[in-house]
């Protein structure tokens, strides 16, 4: 009550007050779908009404830690969790890209059978009749299908519904598995392993067909160890040396030190060679290879600190050959773990290698399932969160072989191609609202628990489903039976041999949800090259292209075709957005009298798909690479993308290779969707040889004086020689700042709202001028930020003073004040304002919207602010004694995950920026202007130590 009133006559804000508080205990007190009495089950990071949740998020089946901010119970950003081996407090684009996923107007709300709604006691009703039926059967004619699955608590209970139906198996559906590394990885030592690369060690790192670099589930660790040590080789005044041998140009490529633009049997052939080189033993055949020898007396020279890695755009010879140049060399940078995605948690020899299809290849696992659902010996099939329909080659004819199946069910996030041919759908909970566990690319196991209150009332999680099939809820004290919750906490309570019900037990658990990890990673594996390991033959010369499939950056197999704000991202390297093209190197487009936008008839054996072309600096002869999840016209916003489905061409075994692919020419224009972005005024990129440095920037004239800055003179400093290119940063910028999607037409009009942009400047060859003509050229990838100039262009051209700077140096748009003249973006040398055609206000309301940004409504200038809010709330908490102004952190700085962005107090000459602008490689962003750019960068450093000497090796 307000003070000074009694208590008989309360105010219209006390009833208010009331009302608020006890819907509120009301909501907190009542028990919603499943277990959520409560949604959020450990104590949060921060103030209670702002508060951050440790979980994990996947991607290809390996977790990375993440902390999710919410308010008032929804999810409104990710972050990464510091305490998570393959976070380490960064995200990726996909990681950013989950709240957008999560409230998704397009998720699957409804059960469904034969795609019209129905209710739900009516699913639950044939669920009990399969299980009779199955029962009574020995399980002959179930069949599991799921994605690629690395939690401990869904291997335990596939297990456990195997060994309940004697008759039933399980396949794996994976359309980016590596089944080349799995070849490869029985060849050298007779069992699966995982690579776990150490790249802040590695000091010569040979990358065959690999893109360590490049998206995937543990790109943001990697790209972090790969920083550190390239800044401890700027400390020690030698840089690592990276080359990149394949086909398909990527972010790794971008950044080599040499890149060897070569076919994949080209990349087998050097593998041998610099095996050859260095006297590999076990090598059943040499070779020799031109480059050879160089790169051997570069590893040899590295010695423990020498790294060999094959990657998708290898084959299997290419793989064993690695893992055998890896031991012959004694490499300590890197380690070899249990697969993540292997047998843990299932007894193979108990229940038959035959029935864990999921085990081995994918490609081989999915044909089996195809052969019995086409010869009727399949009643049963559940397909839980895998779209096998809209993902698996065409070839393969799955959705012809599903029709054939009696009773199948489909658990999804949404009505994709599967959802819509299977008997039954069911919503699938996202992540942020599902009780589950993972394991890292390391293995490093961690727990997942909802971040948010559950959005659609019928989902369900993937373990629910298998629990319900069990037909029995396990003894467990605390959660209600047969929960996704309860199966998590039996898993752990076995794994930890802990009782469920006892203090320790429920100590242990709590502590890890509010880390966001389970436990450490496994011990590393010793394994050596068995012997006779060189079993594998290198592929024969073929006639005619080569096909290499791709994951695509922004959808990778097309489980994000879903996602506007991937879709809108342009692509690091292409500048591709909403769609997809056919890649292949210039001088191939040259021969065969081809451009950009040229429409082609791609055939690989009888199959045929038409598709823009799109030449691609830096890409092989002879390959085309055909990015994956294009072409896709399952819902609005997959259906908006132009573009392509390459899995129309791809072999029914899945292979990310094959041969004897033709091209023609139709005569049509299919323009690729390029995303054009307004650049600034052009400047020469400035490279630096490793212990060099720039001259400082001299002090402009002026004819004004200086402004003081009493109080903090907000700064940012970008490392372009830690940039990779990611976009991470700027998907966290348009997560945290409300920044909308405007559509294709939009886009290709040139009208794209992101705040951030990452230009890409091509280099001169790495190897210097020598090199010309032998290496694709390198990329620089510049972030370009609003610079907040203390002498901005932009304000004395604004007729009605809506971009003013302020006292701390912030050059602020208010946008009340805005009649969008554009004069500030026509001032502008940077070209970082955008201008709003649209009221695109409704389409980032409700639950996702940012609270603490406001909408910008149709007609102002948008443009980066350094994320102000959170300036204000590092300000409110240092006025609240919860610590000093400083730490604000922008939401590019957070995300980035090599650090190569830093932000603070200009004025601190202990803070990060300052320090970055006393480095040698510190310039100002076309500093000649005058401008004072507030934002500024640190050069990129080119070159490495000399070669060491060939010594006669052959090759």
């Amino acid at each position: 009550m307000t003070a000074g009133r009694p208590a008989t006559d309360p105010t219209r804000r006390d009833a208010l007050g009331l009302m608020a508080a006890s819907t509120a205990l009301a909501l907190a007190g009542c028990d919603g779908p499943d277990e959520f009495g409560q949604p959020l089950w450990s104590r949060g990071r921060g103030a209670p009404d702002a508060a951050s949740y440790a979980t994990v998020l996947e991607l290809d089946g390996l977790g990375r830690g993440v902390l999710v901010h919410t308010r008032a119970g929804h999810a409104v950003k990710v972050e990464g969790n510091p305490d998570h081996p393959a976070s380490l407090g960064a995200t990726d684009v996909f990681a950013e890209a989950a709240v957008l996923s999560l409230h998704d107007p397009e998720r699957s709300r409804r059960v469904r059978a034969g795609g019209r709604p129905r209710p739900e006691a009516e699913l639950e009703a044939a669920l009990a009749a399969a299980r009779e039926t199955l029962r009574a059967t020995g399980g002959q004619g179930l069949r599991l299908l799921t994605g690629p699955v690395s939690s401990p608590t869904l291997r335990r209970l596939i297990g456990q519904v195997l060994a309940a139906f004697p008759g039933a198996a399980w396949h794996r559906h994976a359309p980016l598995a590596e089944d080349a590394a799995l070849d490869g990885a029985l060849a050298a030592f007779g069992r699966p392993v995982a690579v776990v690369p150490d790249l802040a060690r590695a000091r010569a790192v040979l990358c065959l067909g690999a893109d360590p670099l490049g998206a995937g589930p543990a790109q943001i660790r990697l790209a972090r160890d790969w920083s550190e040590g390239r800044a401890a080789g700027r400390a020690a005044g030698a840089l690592p040396w990276l080359c990149v041998a394949g086909a398909t140009p990527g972010l790794t490529a971008a950044r080599a030190d040499r890149r060897l633009a070569l076919p994949p049997a080209e990349v087998t052939r050097l593998a041998r060679a610099v095996a050859t080189a260095l006297s590999v033993p076990g090598l059943a055949a040499t070779a020799a290879h031109p480059e050879a020898g160089a790169i051997a007396a570069r590893l040899r020279a590295a010695g423990p600190d020498a790294l060999v890695l094959a990657g998708p755009g290898a084959g299997p010879e290419a793989h064993a050959l690695a893992h055998a140049t890896n031991a012959a060399l004694g490499s300590a940078a890197r380690r070899l773990v249990p697969s993540p995605l292997g047998g843990e948690g299932l007894d193979s020899e108990r229940l038959g290698s035959e029935r864990l299809g999921g085990e081995g290849k994918a490609g081989e696992s999915l044909r089996d399932l195809v052969s019995s659902m086409a010869a009727g010996t399949v009643s049963h099939l559940l397909v839980l969160d895998a779209d096998p329909v809209g993902e698996a080659p065409a070839a393969l004819g799955f959705a012809a072989a599903l029709d054939r199946v009696p009773f199948s069910l489909h658990l999804g996030p949404r009505l994709d191609a599967t959802a819509l041919a299977a008997t039954w759908h069911a919503p699938l909970r996202h992540p942020l609202e599902s009780w589950g566990d993972s394991l890292a690319f390391d293995g490093t196991p961690a727990l997942c628990q909802p971040a948010t209150v559950p959005l659609v009332a019928s989902a369900r999680d993937a373990a629910q489903v298998l629990l319900a099939l069990l037909g029995h809820s396990e003894p467990e004290g605390g959660p209600k039976a047969g929960t996704a919750r309860a199966a998590v906490r039996a898993t752990w309570a076995g794994r930890w041999n802990l009782p469920a019900d006892s203090a320790e037990f429920a100590a242990r658990w709590e502590a890890a949800l509010e880390r966001g990890v389970a436990g450490e990673a496994p011990p590393a594996l010793e394994p050596t090259p068995r012997p006779g390991w060189d079993t594998l033959r290198d592929p024969p010369p073929t006639d005619g292209l080569v096909a290499a499939f791709v994951p695509d950056p922004a959808v990778r197999a097309g489980e994000w075709a879903h996602n506007a704000w991937l879709r809108e991202l342009p692509q690091p390297l292409t500048g591709l957005a909403w769609g997809n093209a056919a890649l292949l190197a210039p001088a191939t487009a040259a021969a065969l009298g081809l451009r950009a936008g040229d429409e082609v008839m791609l055939a690989l054996e009888d199959r045929r798909v038409p598709a823009p072309v799109l030449p691609l600096p830096g890409h092989a002869e002879g390959v085309v690479t055909l990015p994956l999840g294009g072409g896709r016209r399952v819902g609005e916003v997959a259906a908006a993308g132009r573009g392509f489905d390459a899995g129309l061409l791809r072999p029914a075994d899945g292979a990310a290779l094959a041969a004897g692919l033709t091209l023609h020419p139709t005569g049509r224009r299919a323009a690729p969707p390029l995303a054009p972005t307004a650049r600034g005024q052009e400047e020469a990129p400035r490279l630096l040889a490793p212990g060099g440095s720039l001259a400082p920037p001299p002090r402009d004239a002026s004819l004004l004086p200086d402004w003081p800055y009493p109080g903090p003179a907000w700064a940012m400093a970008i490392d372009l020689d830690a940039c990779i290119g990611c976009n991470a940063c700027v998907l966290a910028c348009q997560a945290e700042n409300n920044v909308p999607v405007v559509g294709p037409a939009a886009v290709a009009a040139g009208r794209a709202m992101h705040w951030l942009r990452i230009d890409r400047d091509v280099l001169g060859p790495a190897g210097g001028p020598e090199a010309a003509g032998r290496d694709p050229p390198a990329t620089q990838f510049r972030p370009v930020p609003c610079m907040h100039c203390e002498q901005a262009p932009c304000e004395p051209a604004c007729p009605v003073n809506a971009t003013v700077h302020d006292s701390e140096g912030l050059n602020v748009m208010v946008h009340a004040r805005c009649i969008g003249t554009r004069t500030c973006a026509n001032a502008c040398p940077y070209g970082v304002r955008r201008f709003n055609w649209e009221d695109h206000r409704r389409a980032v309301a409700g639950a996702l919207r940012n609270p603490e940004v406001s909408l910008r409504p149709r007609g102002v200038m948008e443009k980066c602010t350094y994320c102000s809010h959170r300036i204000a709330a590092a300000r409110a908490g240092a006025a609240a004694g919860d610590g000093p102004a400083g730490p604000a952190r922008t939401a590019c700085q957070s995300a980035c995950p090599t650090r190569a962005i830093v932000f603070g107090d200009l004025a601190d000459p202990d803070g990060p920026v300052a320090r970055a602008r006393r480095d040698g490689r510190h310039f100002l962003p076309l500093g000649q202007l005058g401008t004072r750019p507030r934002t500024s960068y640190l050069a990129r450093m080119e070159g490495t130590a000399p070669a060491p000497p060939a010594d006669g090796a052959p090759g």
